[in-house]
């Protein structure tokens, strides 16, 4: 199998696209989205506190 030189030079081969933006931090969202995003999380938990607890006698 003969080896033959490329056909095109590198540089030609590769776009000037610009790169992808890099995703926003999710500190940057606004207070109301931030709350939204963690809220379920935080419902989870407690619900899982108030299951493990259930008939725990109080202190």
């Amino acid at each position: 199998m003969p080896l033959h030189p490329p056909t095109h030079t590198h540089a030609a081969s590769h776009s000037h696209a610009r790169p992808a933006p890099l995703p926003r931090s999710v500190l940057a969202w606004p207070a109301w989205l931030r709350v939204l995003a963690v809220l379920p999380l935080v419902l989870v938990l407690w619900l899982a506190v108030w299951w493990a607890n259930e008939g725990a006698p109080l202190w």
